[in-house]
């Protein structure tokens, strides 16, 4: 009878067991899996507030109309006169929106994290009127204009030949002049969870209506 009852205990051990470390990997299990959801709405948010904060930073660019230009005729963006040509406007909206420094890092509160570096990979002005492009930006561009679409295009390639490769092509007919800028910056995963690259295109153009 004693026999008996120790093999019970002992039976009934070991089932706590099995029944613990199933609830171990349950808990693991759901850990990861809230992780990862909690790090992928986190870059959906990035990404996001990036995008829109672009999209102010060329909308800027766009209104830096040359009023000379203009007064015989032809609609330019002016990208001469410093504080207000159309590559400054830009960089002060893009700054002050996402938090960066004169270097294009993060501050103190930044949607990309502090010390994080935010690249300008695309900063060009289709001009309309001459049917060039002109490159806004210190690095060179990979833009071209085809000029009987009046078409712009442009490829952006980071990481190449990793698994962290990530492109992005603006290919655009455009019917006045306009500025195209492209972004990338890198979203800080939770954890151990990898970081990931973010690349954003923007396109403004400036209609003329009479």
């Amino acid at each position: 009878m004693k026999n008996l009852i120790k093999l019970k205990v002992l039976g009934n051990e070991k089932g706590g067991i099995e029944v613990m470390l199933i609830s171990l990997i349950a808990l693991l299990f759901c850990t990861l899996l809230f992780t990862v959801s909690l790090d992928y709405i986190l870059l959906s948010k990035d990404q996001n507030k990036l995008k829109n904060d672009l999209n102010r930073a060329v909308h800027a660019a766009s209104l830096s109309i040359d009023k000379q230009q203009l007064s015989v005729g032809y609609l330019k963006l002016d990208t001469t006169t410093p504080g207000t040509r159309a590559q400054d406007m830009f960089y002060r909206y893009l700054r002050s929106n996402i938090g960066l420094d004169i270097t294009n890092k993060g501050i103190k509160n930044s949607i990309i994290g502090r010390g994080t570096q935010l690249t300008i990979n695309e900063l060009v002005y289709v001009n309309w009127e001459s049917r060039v492009i002109e490159n806004l930006n210190s690095s060179p561009s990979s833009c071209v204009l085809d000029v009987s679409s009046i078409k712009v295009s442009c490829t952006v390639t980071l990481n190449q030949g990793t698994d962290n490769q990530i492109s992005r092509v603006v290919n655009q007919s455009v019917i006045g002049p306009s500025i195209v800028a492209v972004i990338s910056a890198e979203h800080k995963g939770i954890g151990l969870i990898s970081d990931e690259p973010l690349l954003i295109p923007a396109v403004q153009e400036v209609i003329f209506r009479k």
